[in-house]
């Protein structure tokens, strides 16, 4: 039987066990039987979220706008780790490579509570599996059981994959009045 707080989409029970947040977990499949685990960010996780988007191909970074991320702003990816688990969220999808984990996607959200910005980054290797939709799906069950009401994220407008992303999460989609290049998706929660 589902709890209150877990959803048909993700079918993760959102409500705490009675430990630390940051130490739930759960397994999923990619849409080709793969196994990989969602579990919250944890602030040890620097090095290998630095991984996944450095791992990122050029055009990957180039149309998630973070091209300059790494190597430019490395107080922003500390952020990405640091949160409070409340007013903002990072799960992150990950496998196990011997005793070594993977960052294999990365789903966050922050902002002001009635209207929060997602992202999501997936390497390159593990996209169109289906782990970017369920990651943000498990994100927005946590925002929407944290008070979040509506989560919207910018795209550029020729990222395909994100626009894909957006219709699988059933966002609504325009483009920005201020430039035609970007786009912006949200859903109320």
């Amino acid at each position: 039987m589902k709890s209150a707080a877990q959803t048909e989409d993700t079918g993760v029970d959102l409500q705490r066990s009675g430990g630390p947040v940051d130490r739930e977990e759960w397994l999923r499949e990619t849409r080709d039987g793969v196994e990989y685990r969602i579990r919250p960010i944890r602030a040890d996780a620097l090095e290998r979220n630095r991984i996944l988007i450095n791992g990122l191909g050029a055009s990957s970074r180039y149309d998630r706008m973070m091209s300059l991320l790494p190597d430019h702003a490395p107080h922003l990816l500390d952020s990405l780790v640091r949160v409070d688990y409340r007013r903002e969220m990072t799960f992150v999808g990950i496998v196990r490579e011997g005793q070594n984990e993977s960052i294999i996607a990365a789903a966050r959200y922050g902002g002001n509570p009635a209207y929060c910005e997602f992202t999501v980054a997936v390497a390159d290797e593990w996209r169109s599996r289906g782990v970017g939709t369920t990651l943000s799906e498990v994100l927005f069950s946590y925002a929407k059981s944290h008070g979040v009401r509506r989560m919207y994220g910018v795209m550029l407008a020729r990222n395909e994959r994100m626009l894909k992303l957006a219709d699988a999460l059933r966002m609504s989609v325009r483009k920005s009045s201020d430039d035609n290049s970007i786009v912006e998706a949200w859903r109320t929660l």
